[in-house]
């Protein structure tokens, strides 16, 4: 299994992003969990906080659909 890390730019976006969605919301005007923004992107809630927090290999399924869900609401 081919393992890979995210970039420290796309780390700070995943954070930036998700900080913003649990102050401000969705277009529902909701405030979201990280679960429930862990859900948006498609994968664990854990694997989401890994993400936020450490510098973790991710497998290339998981890693593709962080940066696509980045790219996507650019």
């Amino acid at each position: 299994m081919i393992l890979i890390k995210l970039e420290p730019d796309e780390r700070k976006e995943l954070r930036k992003r998700v900080a913003y969605l649990q102050r401000h919301g969705d277009d529902h005007n909701r405030t979201l969990s990280k679960a429930m923004i862990a859900r948006k992107i498609h994968i664990s809630a854990t694997t989401l906080a890994k993400a936020l927090k450490t510098n973790n290999e991710f497998s290339i399924d998981t890693h593709d659909k962080i940066v696509d869900w980045l790219e996507k609401d650019k």
